[in-house]
């Protein structure tokens, strides 16, 4: 393959260049030197292209560079850092106001339904006590009548004494008082 007087300028700059720049004396006519030379001129256009995008990605970051603040004046980094500190302390303030808010409101809605339940509850617990009955021995009980295909007795499980009278009916235990009804 026959090389152009431009290719054949060029490689023998390139060994020039060598003899020059590290001392390896070759001549264009040793067989290795096209090669090297190709390898050389690749490595070139590589670093050549590398350069190009390392500049377009300097120039990209500094694009989405983060504002950067130049104080010239003594005091003015402490009064920078302060106003930062009070834009968190009042941001900070707001949040925990608007929690405590949503904390008491929360606080009064749940006692408002605790009230609405014992007043709805009121109407059975006096129902409940007109039922309440004292047996000989001076101990207060109350009968209840299960519902209709209801026969489970384990709705009484909390009271500490009770007795099935009948398939129908338990007596619950509360208590012993000292005035007979």
């Amino acid at each position: 393959m026959s090389m152009t007087d431009k290719e054949q300028r060029d490689l023998r700059a390139y060994c020039a260049f060598l003899l020059k720049e590290y001392g390896f004396q070759l001549t264009p006519t040793d067989p290795v030197m096209p090669a090297l030379y190709i390898i050389h001129r690749e490595m070139e256009h590589n670093s050549s292209s590398n350069r190009e995008l390392a500049q377009q990605v300097r120039k990209a970051a500094e694009k989405i560079k983060p504002q950067v603040f130049h104080f010239n004046v003594a005091g003015e980094a402490w009064k920078f850092q302060l106003g930062a500190a009070v834009k968190w302390l009042v941001g900070g303030l707001i949040i925990l106001l608007f929690l405590g808010l949503a904390a008491g409101y929360w606080s009064t809605t749940s006692k408002v339904k605790q009230a609405n339940a014992i007043m709805e509850a009121h109407g059975y617990m006096h129902q409940l006590m007109e039922q309440v009955k004292k047996d000989e021995s001076g101990y207060y009980y109350v009968d209840f009548t299960s519902a209709m295909g209801n026969t489970k007795a384990d709705s009484t499980e909390r009271f500490k004494k009770f007795q099935i009278l009948n398939a129908k009916t338990v007596r619950v235990y509360l208590g012993k008082g000292g005035n007979p009804k």
